[in-house]
């Protein structure tokens, strides 16, 4: 079962390349965070502007990087099926699990949506983590859908993205036991787990990995007081890594780290001169890594 906090990593760039030195370095670190696992060229690693080759090589590098030590998820942000199943075809051996994106932009309907991930669940046989959010794809998946969904082998959890909170627990019936749900939105993450997350598919937590493992594990050791310490230090941080287009906050705080250079590829940009300093002055006051 997936479980933890789990990096949605960024794709590291350098003069418009990607940045392998640099990639090699941070995806390191966060290995050595003690983080659950990363997922690598997902929305996060603004994959709608890598190539296919630059996906295949990212993921690539962080399966020799990771040897073994933790989960390694591939990221299929794609509407297209063929165009996901080529992926997922070449870079199978370097994963444990798919995060594929319900299709967006062509809002498909909920019968297209179950005929979709089925087709991809068919051509692999590594588990299928569906990734529902409709904020940025346009259409949200039904709980009948999800059901029938969860009913397919190696389907074994869900990014839910939707905020109806309440889906952690509702959506639990009829379930197999080893179906994860995980949150995928870190200003609501401590609540999903309340609701009964299994865990987070995380931004914040590639700035502060070891913040948020402690702050999981206090959760689920019952270590209240701990707990609410560490959420109340984290609240801020999320909020500063969604002030502006994610992931270029992120971008941004670990580019003062030290980790990687501040560059995007546009559309995105570089973060104002205003967030920039609010987050200087967290970094300032806080220790987070």
């Amino acid at each position: 079962m997936l479980s933890g906090y789990i990096s949605a990593v960024i794709t590291p760039f350098k003069n418009n390349e990607v940045d392998l030195v640099a990639f090699e370095k941070y995806i390191s670190y966060l290995i050595n965070s003690g983080i659950s696992g990363i997922v690598v060229c997902g929305s996060t690693g603004e994959s709608l502007s890598l190539s296919f080759e630059e996906k295949v090589k990212l993921l690539k590098i962080a399966f020799e990087i990771n040897n073994g030590k933790t989960k390694i998820i591939g990221g299929i942000i794609d509407s297209s099926t063929n165009n996901c199943l080529e992926l997922m075809k070449k870079t199978e051996k370097y994963v444990d699990n798919f995060l594929c994106i319900c299709p967006f932009y062509v809002k498909p309907s909920q019968q297209q949506i179950y005929e979709h991930f089925k087709r991809l669940s068919e051509n692999t046989s590594k588990g299928i983590i569906i990734y529902n959010n409709p904020q940025r794809v346009g259409t949200d998946i039904g709980f009948d859908t999800f059901q029938k969904l969860c009913a397919i082998k190696n389907i074994v959890a869900i990014k839910e993205c939707s905020n109806i909170l309440s889906r952690f627990s509702l959506w639990r019936k009829d379930v197999k036991e080893e179906f994860s749900f995980l949150s995928g939105n870190d200003d609501t993450a401590c609540a999903a787990l309340a609701m009964g997350a299994n865990g987070i598919i995380s931004v914040t937590a590639n700035i502060a990995p070891t913040l948020s493992s402690k702050m999981y594990k206090a959760f689920f050791q019952n270590s209240i007081e701990k707990f609410c310490i560490l959420r109340d230090i984290l609240a801020p941080l999320h909020e500063l890594m969604f002030a502006e287009p994610s992931p270029a906050p992120l971008k941004y705080a670990l580019s003062r780290a030290g980790l990687i250079a501040n560059e995007l590829r546009n559309p995105l940009s570089q973060i104002s001169p205003d967030l920039q300093k609010k987050i200087d002055n967290f970094m300032e006051k806080q220790e987070i890594t």
